[in-house]
């Protein structure tokens, strides 16, 4: 069943993309290739790296992000 979420994308005056939200159980196979990649890439790198140190220091079991601490380089404050 289609949702009734339907964005254009225009630029200018012309739509050149539309996003119709389906909800569907189960996971289609989607490939996609993007020349260059998709902004976003290098900050989700990086946020990735930053909350290894929280993650590893986590104790075992089921978390939330409210379960462990702000992902952070520094552990101190910088003089």
């Amino acid at each position: 069943m289609d949702s009734p979420l339907v964005r254009p994308g225009f630029v200018g005056d012309r739509e050149v993309i539309a996003l119709n939200f389906r909800t569907a159980v189960g996971e289609p196979a989607i490939q996609s290739k993007i020349a260059g990649g998709v902004n976003g890439y290098i900050t989700t790198y990086a946020i990735t790296l930053n909350a290894a140190r929280s993650v590893l220091e986590a104790s075992p079991g089921l978390k939330t992000m409210g379960d462990i601490p702000p992902a952070a380089f520094f552990t101190e404050r910088a003089v």
